[in-house]
C-alpha cells in the first residue's frame, strides 16, 4: 500500500511529462481506477471475513454451503443485517449505506423500524414480525426511507439462526432495492 503522498510522486513521474493543467493522461486514470477496485476488492474480502469470524462467534449452525452465499450476497451488493432476538441491529454490511444513507454505526443499536414511514404497509410489518416471533423464515417487499426522506422499495429476506444446540439466537436479513 502506498502512503498518499508516494502515490502523488509516483503518479508524477509516470505520467506528468504528459499532463495538460487541468487534465489527466489515459494511463494515469486507468492506474487510479484500478488503485480503486483493489481497494474496493479488498474491503469486501475484510468484511466477509468478519462476517464469518461473527458464526463463529455466536456458533451458528450454518454450513459452509450457506456461509458461502450469504458471503456472495455481500460481493454482489446485496445489503446484510443482523439483529437479535429484539431486532436490535448489531452489524450491517457497508452496502447498507449505499442503499440507505445511513452508516452502520448509525444503524446500529436501532430496530429496522427506523427505516419505515408514511408509505410502509402496516400489514406487511405486522405479518413480519408475527413470522420472526414465531422463528418462520421471511420475505417481503417493503416501503422503507432513506436518510434523506426519499422512499425506497426493498426486497427482505430474514432468516432465524440458531447455534449447535438449537437455540434461535439472531435474525438475519438479506435486503436488495428493488428498481
Amino acid at each position: 500500500m502506498l502512503p498518499s503522498d508516494s502515490y502523488s510522486e509516483l503518479a508524477n513521474r509516470m505520467y506528468g511529462h504528459s499532463q495538460k493543467e487541468g487534465h489527466r493522461s489515459y494511463p494515469a486514470a486507468c492506474f487510479e481506477i484500478s488503485l480503486l477496485v483493489q481497494a474496493q476488492q479488498r474491503a469486501s474480502r475484510k468484511e466477509v471475513a468478519l462476517f464469518n469470524q461473527l458464526t463463529e462467534l455466536f456458533d451458528w449452525n450454518m454450513s459452509r454451503r450457506q456461509r458461502n452465499a450469504y458471503s456472495k450476497k455481500m460481493e454482489t451488493g446485496f445489503t446484510l443485517v443482523l439483529t437479535d432476538l429484539t431486532q436490535t441491529i448489531l452489524w450491517t454490511s457497508s452496502n447498507f449505506l449505499t442503499m440507505t444513507g445511513y452508516s452502520p454505526m448509525e444503524a446500529i443499536g436501532k430496530t429496522p423500524s427506523f427505516l419505515q414511514g408514511p408509505k410502509t404497509d402496516l400489514v406487511t410489518t405486522l405479518n413480519m414480525r408475527e413470522s420472526l416471533r414465531k422463528a418462520d423464515f421471511v420475505k417481503a417487499d417493503i416501503t422503507n426511507y432513506r436518510k434523506g426522506g426519499e422512499p425506497y422499495v426493498c426486497r427482505v429476506q430474514i432468516d432465524p439462526l440458531f447455534d449447535n444446540q438449537g437455540e434461535l439466537t439472531h435474525f438475519l436479513a438479506v435486503e436488495s432495492e428493488l428498481k
